[in-house]
């Protein structure tokens, strides 16, 4: 089916086609009816993405995707509410909407009583897959929220666990509250997304040492996002993408021994705001083929050996002057087809004032002291003209290149045109974000 934009899904003007004549419901099965909805509900659900940012969950749960269809009439009414695929998205605290003294009675009773709403939801989505948004800041009835959820646990599919600000929680979490919910049984875990998450028995994230470190006993997951702390999958996981942000395994007690955590699925692994070195030295991924990473420092220290990459075709690795990690990276990807010295996505963070060369380039040795391997694409926030003509003749199986910065505002600017008009007789050459010319 076509994918289609928020724009296009107008559930007024469904209502308004399709029951413009009541007649309808004498003419059309509930069978009919239902296959409607279901269209119109996996076309509203569909486009909530994972992981699941907190704004979108306030909006998504403030009103019931078809709620315009229940107040048509009491037959599409009662047609949805007993329809248990209708009920598989549930929320608990997401729309609590803020967290109050813990000690108001007010606060108790009145959570208690929105849980047991959420309990008659999860009632009515029935033995299906279930896809729920956890806001544990605004939880403060956190064990009758457990004892609730518990029953249905092993439906889970996708969790969200989320914090309403971008920068962390509002609200301490209990440690033993957070190691209770990953430790239920999460037999169907497919997805996984923890945010920034502050844990009340835990230091703050600046001491390493201090990481809750929780091991994961999910067998299905297949995507894991997760900041702040060591979330570590069953080892052989199932995994295909992992996503790490601000944690560290340098602290991990006891230490990990290289390859140790087993990823033989893994296709591709993020790591952000975090030393790189260490995370690498412990994941065993043998079929890996895209690695992404940024932060606003590089590896100080050599890091220990690294296992060869022969699948990896795609390596962005945000340029932030020499890195030791990145160098030996670099060296152990014999096959890669395209490398970014930025994070395709976050091209709008990236400094307009920058006029330094890729560290690869302008590295000590230069440009032919590297290991080149068979690039076909590759992505610059700053690079020459000249420097790009050079790579192009040293690899010559470059098709094409995109230049964040335009040489001409940094270099010579007569210079530079003539020297990309050269280069674009051989490769592809896009600027900016713009389209590639050929595709």
């Amino acid at each position: 089916m076509d994918s289609v934009t928020p724009c296009t899904i107008d559930a007024g003007e469904v209502i308004a086609e399709v029951a413009a004549d009541f007649a309808i419901n004498h003419v059309l099965p509930p069978e009919l009816l239902v296959t409607v909805f279901d269209d119109l509900y996996r076309r509203i659900t569909e486009l909530l993405p994972f992981p699941l940012p907190y704004a979108k969950a306030v909006e998504y749960f403030t009103r019931h995707p078809l709620l315009e269809c229940m107040l048509v009439c009491r037959r599409w009414f009662n047609i949805i509410q007993t329809s248990p695929y209708y009920w598989t998205f549930v929320e608990m605290g997401v729309m609590i909407g803020g967290p109050q003294p813990e000690e108001s009675q007010w606060r108790t009773v009145r959570q208690r009583e929105l849980i047991l709403e959420i309990q008659k939801r999860l009632e009515k989505s029935g033995s299906l897959p279930l896809h729920l948004a956890i806001a544990p800041e605004f939880v403060t009835e956190f064990d009758f929220m457990l004892q609730v959820l518990e029953k249905h646990v092993c439906r889970v599919e996708t969790l969200n666990i989320l914090t309403a600000s971008k920068r962390r929680s509002i609200r301490y979490i209990r440690q033993e509250d957070f190691e209770h919910l990953l430790g239920l049984s999460l037999s169907s875990l497919k997805r996984l997304y923890i945010g920034k998450l502050d844990i009340a028995d835990a230091l703050p994230e600046t001491d390493d040492s201090s990481l809750l470190q929780i091991n994961l006993d999910a067998p299905h997951l297949d995507e894991l996002f997760y900041h702040f702390h060591a979330i570590f999958p069953t080892s052989p996981s199932r995994l295909t993408l992992l996503s790490i942000s601000r944690s560290s395994f340098s602290f991990v007690d006891p230490p990990f021994s290289r390859g140790q955590i087993e990823l033989p699925e893994l296709l591709e692994l993020r790591i952000a705001k975090c030393a790189p070195g260490p995370i690498l030295f412990v994941l065993s991924t043998p079929i890996l083929q895209i690695l992404i990473f940024h932060s606003s420092y590089t590896s100080v220290d050599e890091p220990e050996e690294l296992p060869e990459y022969p699948h990896l075709r795609d390596l962005q690795w945000a340029d932030e002057g020499p890195d030791p990690t990145f160098d030996l990276v670099f060296r152990r990807c014999p096959n890669l087809t395209r490398y970014a010295n930025f994070v395709v996505g976050r091209e709008k963070k990236i400094s307009h004032g920058m006029t330094d060369g890729p560290t690869l380039i302008e590295g000590p040795g230069g440009i032919n002291s590297v290991q080149w391997p068979r690039l076909e694409e590759v992505l610059f926030d700053c690079v020459s003209g000249a420097d790009l003509l050079a790579l192009v003749n040293l690899v010559p199986t470059i098709k094409r290149i995109r230049i964040l910065k335009d040489p001409c505002e940094f270099g010579d600017a007569e210079t530079e045109k003539e020297l990309l008009g050269e280069l674009r007789r051989k490769v592809d050459v896009a600027p900016w974000l713009d389209p590639w010319s050929h595709n």
